[in-house]
């Protein structure tokens, strides 16, 4: 071996370290903070920067701290809920989140574990004041897309921009009611949906009796307006022919007199047969 050969390798040796320590990479989906001794110095490929790749810093004096860039997600499972109607629910959550600020994030929470935590504690805290205003019944069913949305907004005001990180979505994936509870919840909403059954029948049989009603006014207003019609009619012809009007008359009377099977007394002579014994109507 030369002399000079472990000389080489060892300044070799050297060299790799020292273009290990003062280079790093990031990639397109994470962020980093450069730190020297401890202290900030400047972010890499945040959010609002686009600059991912190689980078360089100060051996032995800079460190560097990588963070993700994309949507995390956290699960809340069995947290127990105290709903406005004093029911005792058993919610599972899932919060979606993002660090927009790795600075702060750094200063706040240092670590993704440590984020996690913090982001646990408000989002419990946040499902609690959301759901503790809210019926068992509107968060079984009725309104938990508008508690679910209630619950993100409250965390991005408070919590989040604390921790320089953004909530994007919460969503309850599962309640459950405690066994013990069960049967009396399900039977108040059975009996709460068959309240709104019966108000809603009442209401309709009340507007089809209103309709109803107001059909059979219209029918006898139209009736009246024929009758009368009829008579105007009956009167201009009568000024006009007299005798027509008496045969008009009197066939109207057969008509409503001599229904189908109905027997009838009348001598054979009587006026109301006038028209059947003559040929011409008129007095006799």
């Amino acid at each position: 071996m030369p002399r000079g050969l472990p000389f080489v390798l060892g300044v070799a040796f050297l060299f790799l370290v020292f273009a290990l320590n003062c280079s790093f990479i990031v990639r397109q989906d994470r962020q980093a903070i450069v730190l020297r001794f401890g202290q900030y110095v400047r972010t890499i490929n945040a959010p609002d920067q686009n600059n991912p790749g190689l980078n360089f810093k100060w051996p032995f004096v800079e460190s560097v701290t990588i963070y993700d860039r994309r949507n995390l997600g956290l699960t809340l499972p069995g947290q127990q809920i105290v709903a406005s109607d004093q029911e005792l629910l058993n919610v599972d959550a899932v919060v979606r989140w993002r660090i927009v600020d790795p600075r702060r994030f750094y200063r706040t929470a240092r670590t993704e574990q440590g984020g996690e935590q913090r982001i646990a504690i408000f989002a419990q805290a946040a499902l609690r004041r959301a759901l503790g205003s809210a019926t068992s019944n509107d968060i079984i069913s009725g309104r938990r897309a508008a508690i679910m949305q209630a619950i993100e907004d409250n965390l991005n005001a408070t919590g989040a921009t604390e921790l320089g990180v953004h909530i994007d979505d919460v969503r309850i994936r599962q309640v459950d009611l405690p066994q013990q509870t069960q049967a009396r919840v399900y039977a108040r909403m059975s009996s709460e949906r068959e309240q709104v059954a019966a108000r809603l029948r009442a209401e309709g049989q009340r507007n089809a009796t209103i309709i109803t009603a107001t059909a059979q006014e219209q029918a006898a207003r139209l009736r009246g307006e024929g009758d009368g019609e009829s008579a105007r009619i009956f009167a201009g012809a009568y000024g006009r022919d007299p005798e027509f009007a008496a045969f008009y008359r009197s066939m109207r009377a057969y008509d409503n007199a001599l229904q189908t099977g109905t027997p009838i007394v009348v001598s054979p002579d009587s006026d109301f047969f006038r028209y059947m014994q003559r040929r011409r109507g008129g007095e006799r």
